[in-house]
């Protein structure tokens, strides 16, 4: 049986583990899928001590960059993103890869099949570096907005010659709040929110509601998986393509299905009071 982790700092909200384990079971292996919540200054100490092993590793906020210093080889996408959010043991050698990348790329096809003609994108954090990335890649033209600049205030001026708008920022994963004026979205411009909880999200409620294409990230999160555990599983000879992204996507909806109901039921409890 091999173990495999995830480091990460503040992460037990994590759905992570619940997909891996969903993909693990559809593929009949006992491996397990742990969450590290570290900090920067035990993550490569920990990280190190896989060399030799037969395990391997998904790295999330704040390690990424870190990881990409670390690890001994890097896959192209890797090397381009400047980030790694999976590691595979070589013998004594860290491979750092990129699955983020294709997981946005594919998300991208499925919600703008024609391409983006011009793209809004809100952040400018790792993850907005990726949905760039993903976007020049497939010829849009980008303009980033992000609160450090000053840039968020353009905004209004920037999303009415856009066609796609992107919220790489964590505003809504706790409130009902919207990253921009409800008045700027439309029919026509498609929505690509990556926060994955509440799902749907309140952006891409509002977006629907106005029959404008809309996806949250949970898509992007099953993608970046599903690849991570066919690089780790290679060694073994073991297959892993998109078949195992349902089971993953039922793991996910499950998760978020449950917290909600969590959540109403403490709300009624304190009503009770």
């Amino acid at each position: 049986m091999r173990a495999f982790q995830l480091f990460g700092q503040s992460i037990s909200y994590t759905a992570s583990p619940a997909i891996q384990h969903a993909a693990l079971a559809e593929l009949g292996l006992p491996h397990r899928y742990e969450v590290v919540d570290t900090t920067q200054e035990e993550f490569p100490r920990l990280a190190a001590r896989m060399r030799g092993t037969d395990g391997g590793a998904n790295v999330t906020i704040p390690f990424k960059e870190a990881a990409f210093r670390l690890v001994d080889e890097l896959s192209e996408d890797a090397r381009e993103m400047r980030a790694v959010n999976t590691i595979v043991v070589d013998g004594e050698r860290l491979v750092g890869h990129n699955t983020d990348l294709p997981a946005i790329e594919d998300e991208l096809r499925e919600l703008v099949p024609r391409g983006a003609g011009r793209a809004v994108v809100l952040g400018a954090g790792g993850a907005s570096r990726a949905v760039q990335l993903a976007l020049a890649r497939q010829g849009a033209e980008v303009v980033v907005a992000q609160r450090r600049d000053g840039t968020l205030a353009q905004v209004a001026e920037w999303l009415p010659g856009a066609d796609l708008l992107v919220n790489c920022t964590p505003v809504g994963t706790a409130s009902g709040e919207l990253p921009v004026d409800r008045e700027l979205l439309r029919p026509d411009l498609a929505v690509f929110d990556l926060i994955y909880r509440p799902s749907p999200t309140a952006l891409v409620r509002a977006a629907r509601t106005l029959g404008a294409p809309a996806r949250a990230g949970g898509g992007m999160l099953v993608g970046q998986a599903w690849r991570s555990l066919g690089l780790w599983l290679a060694s073994d000879g073991v297959q892993v393509g998109s078949a195992v992204a349902l089971p993953m996507q039922v793991a996910l909806d499950r998760e978020l299905a449950d917290e909600l109901e969590a959540e109403l039921e403490g709300e009624l409890e304190g009503d009770d009071d």
